[in-house]
């Protein structure tokens, strides 16, 4: 019966040796748990990331500052204003115009600003705040071909070119159904095209095309009506974030009342480089 007595003492060990382990296991789960936790509730209690592409100015840019690469624009000036009414400091992600939706989906971001125009097809992506600035629509053309296009009908067979995942890719579409749509990721991409003659036009925003030109001698806008529905430019939150929504409709507000908005805007097109 002896080793009856010592099979059982060695097995109450083995017992006693894995409850000590399992608590030692779920004391350090939980530590490390609490410790990924904390920070990410500091990140989202300290940041505000917004999601952008900074090719659109005088919406977004990129210029260099005192050396540094900085991005500037009337979108990222109101973007700073939400964050500073939230008691928070706003990072910036500056990406390709065609995958800002995905990435505030995915909520590698928190809002995008980037003359965002609320078509119905993004609005069942996202949702959108109330609109912020009204902007025309209108193409460029090479002051050469002047005579050449004079209305959307003289564009049959050209090329006219337009952002990726944008209204203006729409616009060509619809108001230029006998062109032929090039889809660039990048607005420089488009006029670089346009310049070499690669691309017969360029479809975009009025004061966007207007810092274009000022830019690149030899580009005008065209004499050609290109109406649009204008909803205005939005900021976009992740479907069902009415919290932050609602603080960005009550930034808005405030700035287009007190007249900050126009501030921004006109101090965007004073430093915007093309």
């Amino acid at each position: 019966m002896k080793w009856k007595k010592w099979l059982a003492l060695l097995m109450a060990a083995v017992m006693t040796l894995s409850m000590a382990a399992c608590t030692k296991d779920a004391g350090s789960a939980g530590s490390a748990g609490t410790e990924g936790g904390s920070n990410e509730s500091s990140g989202e209690k300290d940041t505000l990331v917004l999601g952008t592409s900074a090719d659109f100015a005088p919406y977004e840019y990129h210029k260099m500052i005192d050396g540094k690469d900085t991005i500037l624009g009337f979108d990222v000036a109101l973007a700073r204003q939400i964050a500073e009414d939230m008691g928070k400091e706003l990072v910036i992600k500056d990406m390709e115009f065609g995958n800002l939706i995905t990435e505030l989906n995915n909520g590698t971001v928190d809002l995008l600003a980037a003359g965002l125009s609320p078509t119905e097809e993004r609005k069942q992506q996202v949702d959108f705040s109330e609109p912020y600035y009204f902007g025309e629509q209108s193409i460029i053309i090479r002051e050469e071909d002047a005579d050449k296009y004079k209305s959307a009908d003289d564009f049959e067979g050209a090329s006219i070119a337009a952002q990726v995942n944008s209204i203006q890719e729409g616009i060509v579409k619809e108001q230029f159904p006998k062109a032929n749509l090039v889809s660039l990721p990048k607005l420089p991409d488009e006029i670089m095209s346009l310049t070499t003659g690669k691309v017969d036009g360029v479809v975009v925003e009025v004061a966007v095309a207007e810092g274009f030109i000022a830019q690149n001698p030899g580009l005008m806008i065209a004499d050609i009506e290109v109406p649009y529905d204008a909803t205005g430019s939005c900021i976009a939150v992740k479907k069902g974030n009415t919290e932050l929504l609602e603080q960005i409709n009550k930034t808005i507000a405030e700035v287009k009342e007190n007249g900050k908005m126009d501030e921004f805007i006109k101090e965007a097109g004073a430093q915007a480089e093309y």
